[in-house]
């Protein structure tokens, strides 16, 4: 087993950060990358592939956890970025190899792999990953869980004989996205200035604007009963829950997810919930869903039952709850 205090200060995270934290943008946190490699249990000997270098810090971590038994190889597609990491690990002794490639395509000349981190999010989980994976093996990546804008979360996935997924567990958090987050083609989107509002269905933007100047223009705002922490946990079961209206907007008050109906709107952050006026229709059934969450237990992320949907050569990650599609906005 990992020991946190001898194993993740072995490696000076500064030497890859630089001392502001800032010597590669966006930098991972560094308890963010400890808790996901403990998330996957790396072990002497292992092999390991590490898609997306970032700093690097994330790979040298990984080698000194495996030991000289094992072997780590970094996948980055940027070739500064790839060597940058290079010189740091060659100066610094990490063992780690370095390739220049496309991260979607993984590394097949070094597999099999006993785990797989990817440091990034991509439209949906290759194919090529999982068949890289030796049986037993797991792979932790960022996921899209939902059409919507911030629908991004943390996947651990394990496979067994063959490649299929064996186990599907996700969890709060996020990555980078491979591509430039933008307009989901799948979504209809609105902006006024700094603030949007997005809703999961196609072809109304005219509408979705409309709300949107509505939530500005005349306003009713109270605490939030899912307030910090449990704002994200409630937001991916939401996702799961995937009822009539879902939107997700950014206003005065931060980013929210929520319910959009003919009627208005209703918009819940991690600090507040904000509608048009208190008799909202779409608040009375916000509310009633918050209730449902809460009632349930209020589950974590983690705690909610997770798959993968095979697309062709790819397969999404989603959240299930169970009577998801039973409230209608």
């Amino acid at each position: 087993m990992i020991n946190d205090t001898h194993d993740f200060d072995a490696v000076p995270v500064e030497r890859f950060h630089g001392a502001d934290g800032r010597a590669v943008r966006p930098c991972t946190p560094a308890a963010v990358t400890r808790r996901h490699l403990r998330m996957l249990d790396l072990r002497p000997g292992m092999r390991v592939l590490d898609i997306g270098i970032g700093s690097g810090y994330s790979a040298a971590l990984a080698a000194h956890l495996v030991g000289p038994e094992g072997h780590v190889t970094a996948l980055e597609i940027d070739p500064g970025l790839a060597g940058r990491a290079a010189e740091l690990y060659a100066e610094h002794g990490h063992r780690v190899e370095v390739v220049v490639g496309d991260g979607l395509l993984g590394h097949p000349e070094g597999a099999p792999y006993d785990r797989i981190l990817v440091g990034t999010t991509p439209p949906a989980v290759p194919t090529a990953w999982l068949r890289q994976l030796a049986p037993g093996g797991a792979l932790l990546a960022g996921v899209r869980v939902g059409d919507l804008p911030g629908a991004y979360a943390v996947a651990h996935i394990s496979v067994g004989n063959g490649y299929q997924p064996d186990q599907v567990v996700i969890h709060h958090g996020g990555y980078t996205p491979m591509r430039a987050p933008g307009e989901d083609r799948r979504t209809s989107h609105a902006e006024a200035g700094d603030h949007s509002l997005t809703l999961a269905t196609t072809g109304q933007t005219t509408y979705a604007a409309t709300l949107l100047k509505a939530l500005l223009n005349g306003r009713h705002t109270q605490p939030s009963p899912a307030p910090g922490d449990h704002y994200f946990h409630f937001k991916n079961w939401l996702i799961a829950a995937a009822p009539d209206g879902l939107c997700e907007a950014t206003l005065p008050e931060g980013t929210g997810i929520g319910l959009a109906a003919a009627d208005g709107a209703a918009i819940l952050t991690d600090t507040s919930l904000v509608t048009e006026h208190q008799a909202s229709p779409a608040l009375g059934k916000l509310l009633e869903l918050v209730h449902r969450w809460q009632s349930a237990g209020a589950p974590r992320t983690h705690e909610i039952a997770a798959r993968l949907v095979r697309d062709g050569d790819t397969w999404h990650a989603r959240l299930d709850v169970e009577d998801s599609r039973l409230l209608t906005a």
